[in-house]
């Protein structure tokens, strides 16, 4: 996807927008009685204008997400039935809803001891017990650790402290959601799955701020928003790279001079917050499901097997290891993902990878198949993509 691209459809999206909230009076004055279709607009203008440069309308309606739906509680649980209250997926949910509304009201720039009591409510509602855990294990239902372990962490990163066990909540991430993947589930948590590209570095920069640290945090942050590649999606994940970027100002270094922090990172202190019960384990290291990864060029129609689930992941981790391979090293990703990649990088690192004279035979044999994908889809002026055939 094009930069003009995805300009044109948000430049479609400010327009009916705009459209809608003022054909129904909702533009300048949040309505007493909300529609959903309101709701969103809100919220995709507020990204929208702020990416547009348009800094004062985007404030004004970030400040409209915060005017509702932001009563004072008494503890996370209040408004929820007992059954409610007893269901892990629902609470996750919550957390996360907490969560954004928190970040909407630091970039309102209203309110942070609001933000701060949200940022709370969320870290406790992603946090479940030993057996929760082994429970979804059981179940397969990895992308529920996953998420819950992302926003417990992004919460806790903006209370200011706990960077440690915000780390070890967000390594966890990518691999559960490759597990996910892997059972041949359709990877629609996109956002999720990019986010700790961003999170992760943060967490090491406050935990060790060196200057290679603060570049690798730095860094992080917009690798997160490029990975994005669907229109939907990189609208989405806008919201939290606005929000990382400006709540740690200081990681952009030509930023940071004059900048004060929206969230105060060592003032913030809660007795609410508590720690899991343990630190989450990774599902079992080896599990694969019948069929095969196929590596697909979109134009021509070319099919190749790679191999297994398994195999695609550890010729990812391989390729990593040697380093100068970013494309093939990401190969997992474009796969969980389900995007597409230009295949003249693909064949540049193939056959550079090709020429190295120390090569095992899994990674040559591997390497193989992808140039022989990508030769085919230049010729064709087309793209590679991979995706699972559970009938191979």
């Amino acid at each position: 996807m094009t930069e003009n691209k995805f300009n044109d459809f948000l430049e479609k999206k400010l327009i009916d927008c705009e459209k809608l909230l003022k054909d129904t009076g909702a533009y300048d004055v949040v309505p007493e009685k909300r529609e959903s279709k309101q709701i969103f607009c809100y919220m995709n203008l507020g990204v929208i204008y702020k990416y547009f440069g348009e800094e004062e309308k985007a404030i004004k309606m970030f400040y409209h997400l915060t005017t509702f739906g932001s009563g004072v509680f008494k503890d996370r649980l209040d408004g929820l039935s007992e059954e409610s209250k007893n269901d892990t997926s629902l609470l996750i949910q919550s957390g996360h809803h907490q969560l954004r509304k928190g970040v909407h009201f630091n970039l309102a720039k209203t309110n942070p001891q609001k933000a701060t009591q949200l940022f709370e409510w969320a870290a406790e509602n992603c946090t479940f017990s030993e057996k929760t855990v082994d429970d979804f294990i059981e179940c397969e239902d990895y992308d529920e650790i996953a998420v819950a372990n992302l926003w417990r962490g992004y919460a806790l990163i903006n209370l200011g402290r706990q960077y440690e066990e915000a780390y070890e909540l967000l390594i966890q991430v990518v691999p559960y959601l490759n597990k996910y993947k892997k059972i041949a589930h359709e990877m629609w948590r996109k956002v999720e799955y990019a986010l700790p590209k961003a999170l992760i570095p943060l967490c090491e920069y406050r935990l060790d701020p060196t200057p290679q640290n603060m570049q690798n945090a730095q860094t992080g942050i917009e690798d997160y928003i490029k990975s994005l590649r669907d229109k939907k999606d990189k609208l989405d994940g806008y919201l939290y790279y606005f929000h990382l970027k400006e709540t740690n100002a200081d990681v952009y270094n030509t930023e940071a001079a004059g900048t004060e922090k929206i969230v105060p990172k060592s003032s913030v202190e809660s007795s609410k917050v508590k720690k899991p019960v343990k630190k989450l384990a990774l599902p079992p290291a080896e599990y694969d499901t019948e069929g095969a990864v196929i590596v697909f060029d979109i134009i021509g129609g070319y099919l190749i097997e790679f191999g297994t689930n398994n195999e695609l992941e550890e010729y990812a981790k391989k390729v990593e290891l040697l380093g100068g391979y970013p494309v093939l090293a990401s190969l997992m990703e474009l796969y969980a993902m389900e995007v597409e990649e230009d295949p003249v990088p693909i064949i540049e690192e193939c056959e550079r990878l090709l020429g190295s004279a120390d090569f095992d035979v899994f990674l040559k044999e591997k390497t193989k198949i992808m140039l022989d994908a990508a030769l085919d889809a230049k010729s064709e002026g087309g793209t590679i993509m991979l995706y699972f055939d559970p009938e191979v």
